[in-house]
């Protein structure tokens, strides 16, 4: 299982990253753990979207682990709000994160052909959505296809219209930043982001 081969090898590299933390300052210690440990959960993490909640569980334990080490936790201490205090988003932020973004990017002509020749766009009265393919399995609905364009009509409009990758970026973060995990459904039939 990858999520169960990624968290034995982000914890043997956190345990490595323990034994020298006291000859680091904290930006290092964050620094290294941002490149040794969180680019492993960002790597391919799109392809995380729809699983269940136990292997979600796993690989938010790696990130908190992460968070712990960097803020001088202990294994059992409490989270509290380290993450933020990090300015990191959760693993499931950083999945949706991850897919809006190549989403933006297809849609502005920044990504390979392969990827902006799979949205198209539907009129809504007034506005303009990307088009969702309709699917009949439950591995079809969390398709790039399917999925790019619920969660990036789930989206505001001014951070759909922001005028270049770096301000979406930006606007993206700040808004998933206010959203608990809670408003984030992870159903691939549902739609993605739950407005108050």
């Amino acid at each position: 299982n990858q999520v169960v081969s990624l968290k034995k090898s982000c914890f043997n590299t956190l345990r490595k990253i323990t034994k020298i933390r006291f000859l680091l300052s904290k930006e290092n210690l964050k620094t290294i753990v941002n490149s040794m440990v969180v680019s492993c959960l960002d790597y391919c993490n799109a392809l995380f979207y729809g699983i269940g909640q136990k292997l979600m569980l796993q690989l938010q334990q790696i990130q908190n682990a992460a968070s712990k080490l960097v803020m001088g936790k202990y294994k059992y201490s409490h989270m509290e709000d380290d993450l933020e205090k990090l300015h990191w988003l959760s693993v499931k932020k950083r999945i949706i994160f991850k897919i809006a973004l190549l989403v933006y990017k297809s849609v502005n002509g920044h990504a390979p052909p392969y990827l902006t020749e799979l949205f198209g766009y539907v009129s809504y009265g007034n506005s303009f959505r990307l088009d969702v393919p309709s699917t009949k399995t439950k591995h079809g609905a969390r398709a790039f296809s399917v999925i790019g364009p619920r969660i990036f009509n789930s989206l505001p409009a001014h951070i759909k219209e922001s005028k270049d990758a770096t301000s979406f970026k930006k606007k993206l973060k700040t808004y998933l930043f206010t959203k608990t995990n809670l408003e984030l459904i992870f159903d691939p039939r549902k739609s993605v982001l739950v407005h108050n």
